[in-house]
């Protein structure tokens, strides 16, 4: 893809504009996966080799079977409780990331809804994702988390 040298992003309103509509797509086809249990369409989101690093964690997890396995032990854990978690994807854009085709930073607000009704923001977070190309799919190969109350 070509690139701005100013900014190392790709060039073009027009290429901009489908990259991040296919960006949209991906988020979208990704948390809908992840709220829905959707395990196998999950891990496919990511590279097999994918490091997820995700602040307050005590270590990056690698792999997207670590990744998708840390994820179905979280659902697991909210299932007992009757707890849904719903994913919230916005404010998606594009940064420059030397060395990586496609980068994208985007905000995710996590809800959770109890039993009762009650629908809560659990965690307000920015992402910072590093995307590969593999046979015309994008994945994630990298992606940090850093949750708003720790920040600096």
């Amino acid at each position: 893809m070509p690139r701005d040298t100013a900014t190392d992003t790709p060039t073009g309103v027009g290429t901009q504009a489908v990259v991040l509509i296919r960006l949209q797509q991906f988020y979208a086809a990704q948390v809908h996966a992840l709220n829905d249990g959707d395990h196998v369409t999950y891990r496919g989101t990511f590279t097999t080799d994918a490091e997820f690093v995700l602040g307050g964690a005590p270590a990056p997890l690698h792999g997207a079977e670590a990744i998708t396995e840390h994820s179905r032990s979280l659902a697991s854990r909210r299932s007992e409780s009757g707890d849904v978690q719903r994913h919230h994807v916005t404010m998606t854009g594009l940064v420059n990331r030397p060395g990586t085709a496609i980068a994208a930073r985007s905000r995710t607000l996590i809800t959770t809804t109890t039993p009762h009704g009650a629908t809560v923001v659990t965690a307000s977070t920015t992402c910072l994702d590093e995307f590969a190309m593999e046979g015309g799919v994008l994945r994630i190969r990298r992606r940090v988390v850093v949750r708003d109350e720790a920040r600096d």
